[in-house]
């Protein structure tokens, strides 16, 4: 068959503006992906260790900053940038807030098989733990805002607990805290991503897992990966300020103390016979 060049010239360009087209899955500049993270205060050469744990723990999940859209980050705690003063709300209350900043559209994505190397006592230890990162990610075109204290946030890992019918049970709790001071908010700007590092445990328990954050008054319940813990986690330690806090107030503390998970009543329950 012949083509004419009127043809051939047709196709070519044809082909031209289809391979300009956005490809289904390809992120432009300005949507997030993963960024390559990593902390220069350690070198690829210094060790660090998983968490072991052998009960639900109290954890305080690491707040390692606020950045832009970004191919890297370094969250080293040495050299990171400042939060600027006008995005942070010292001592937030809800009622501060206009309706047009909330928690609502924050997307949020786990890279567990991310490991971090991270120490938040690193003046006083030299045991360098591994973490993974957590991203809330502002993809609209209108500020949001985070909340959290010092220099943690709300939240724990729960997991498949397949023995139990593949019901979620908490590992981790909210860690005790007798100070009700240093509370703040975090405007999030359009284009703009927090950073939560979460343990990674040591175990070889392989079920679903997934994190839980209270931001605000909102629960954010993430979408499972899989991952390894210690069968062991849970469980409640005998005679713990955790299992005291559920048996005083008959398991009420969990809405609170799991941001709505429920442990295995069999670790807290006074049995009365």
């Amino acid at each position: 068959m012949i083509v004419t060049a009127q043809k051939v010239m047709f196709l070519l360009v044809l082909g031209t503006l289809l391979n300009c087209q956005p490809k289904h899955g390809i992120l432009e500049e300005t949507d997030f992906k993963f960024p390559y993270i990593f902390n220069s205060l350690y070198g690829d050469t210094i060790k660090s260790t998983l968490f072991k744990a052998e009960s639900i723990s109290e954890e305080f999940p690491i707040f390692s900053g606020k950045f832009k859209f970004n191919d890297t980050i370094d969250i080293n705690p040495k050299t990171i940038h400042k939060v600027t003063q006008e995005d942070y709300l010292e001592g937030y209350t809800s009622t501060r807030l206009s309706d047009s900043v909330d928690v609502n559209g924050f997307e949020i994505y786990v890279d567990y098989e991310k490991e971090v190397k991270y120490n938040r006592f690193y003046k006083y230890d030299s045991t360098n733990y591994i973490y993974y990162p957590v991203y809330f990610v502002n993809s609209t075109n209108s500020k949001k805002v985070f909340f959290g204290k010092d220099r943690y946030v709300f939240g724990i890992q729960e997991a498949r607990d397949k023995a139990d019918y593949g019901a979620w049970r908490p590992i981790e709790s909210r860690g005790f805290d007798f100070c009700g001071n240093g509370r703040w908010g975090l405007i999030v700007h359009p284009k703009e991503f927090v950073v939560i590092l979460m343990k990674k445990y040591d175990g070889n328990y392989e079920t679903e897992m997934r994190v839980r954050y209270e931001v605000g008054e909102n629960i954010f319940v993430i979408k499972p990966f899989l991952g390894n813990i210690d069968e062991k986690q849970f469980s409640v330690l005998d005679s713990s300020y955790i299992q005291k806090e559920l048996q005083e107030t008959d398991g009420a503390a969990a809405s609170w103390l799991f941001y709505g998970a429920v442990p295995k009543e069999e670790y807290w329950v006074v049995k009365s016979f």
